[in-house]
């Protein structure tokens, strides 16, 4: 057995990562109302349906949405809780190693949100996203609608790309890794989630603007260099190699030297966000009120998934 390793890791509370965040009031309510609908939607097991309630993804969008009203929450519930179940199959099942099945699964769950005829079976998990999507629609404008669609397919192409990488062996650089977690992290689909949920209306110009592209860039790297520092432990041992902390594993670092080196791509990034937020162009007062709230809503995403991860006991090591 190999012997316990210590490392030291980078500090996750600083820029505009707080300690003590706002949360959405109706938490505590919907956490059990989302839980048990997708429990009953996909007919969990027992074992899924305690995997889910522990998992407390609700903390999680209550934080990342604090002023959604109930039923939109606890649509964003439905979608964060549903997403863990379908990533596992890709992450630690039986789809790993199986790019075939995985892109016939993959093609299942896009059809509805590209407007595609699907006459095959739909597994009950892509039938839950089904009504999520239906409900984001419903409440949605026409370009939010658009750009959840466009986010869940670049999140599903970054999934596949991970399973041929896995099915074939093959041994990314660190810089193809993080070009592959951007997409597979599912941090996307959350800004429109939260554009949905917050009723942020913006026009399309907003998000052609490279300042903004960029942000939404950075946030998601700090989503992802942030979650794979936390869960490292627990993926090594699950043998899942699709993370920046096992990239640079494989280019022969030490552990210590693994964690320094995305702490430190971490650290770049605040500095560039804070760097980037000083280039935002000005549309006039209603839309800068409304980029304002988008922006934050990236904020919260970051925020709550630093948050989430010390807030649930083990978190870093379930997931």
């Amino acid at each position: 057995m190999e012997s316990r390793r210590t490392v030291i890791l980078p500090d996750m509370f600083k820029s505009f990562v707080v300690e003590n965040p706002p949360m959405n009031p109706n938490y505590e309510t919907v956490k059990p109302v989302s839980e048990r609908w997708l429990a009953e939607k996909c007919s969990f097991s027992q074992g899924m349906k305690k995997r889910v309630e522990f998992c407390d993804f609700a903390i999680f969008i209550s934080i990342a949405a604090p002023d959604a009203p109930f039923d939109k929450l606890k649509t964003m519930c439905d979608w964060g809780n549903w997403v863990f179940p379908f990533d596992d199959m890709f992450d630690e099942g039986s789809l790993k190693s199986d790019p075939k099945r995985s892109q016939v699964v993959i093609d299942s769950l896009m059809a509805d949100m590209l407007d595609q005829t699907y006459t095959r079976p739909k597994s009950a998990v892509v039938q839950a996203h089904d009504d999520i999507f239906r409900r984001v629609s419903e409440g949605s404008t026409p370009g939010a609608r658009r750009r959840f669609a466009l986010a869940m397919k670049q999140y599903t192409d970054g999934v596949v790309h991970h399973v041929k990488q896995f099915s074939t062996n093959s041994i990314p650089s660190i810089q193809e890794m993080l070009d592959t977690r951007r997409l597979s992290s599912g941090v996307t689909p959350l800004y429109h989630l939260i554009e949905y949920a917050h009723d942020i209306k913006l026009p399309d110009e907003v998000f052609d603007n490279p300042v903004i592209q960029r942000l939404e860039l950075l946030g998601a790297d700090f989503v992802l260099l942030s979650n794979d520092i936390l869960s490292y432990r627990k993926e090594e041992n699950d043998d899942c190699p699709f993370s920046m902390v096992a990239a640079c594993r494989m280019t022969g670092q030490s552990p210590q030297e693994a964690f320094d080196t995305v702490g430190n791509l971490l650290e770049e990034r605040y500095q560039d966000w804070q760097n980037t937020i000083e280039q935002l162009p000005s549309w006039g007062p209603e839309i800068d009120a409304n980029v304002a709230r988008y922006i934050q809503g990236i904020q919260n995403v970051v925020q709550a998934n630093v948050t989430w991860r010390y807030e649930i006991p083990g978190k870093s090591e379930t997931d």
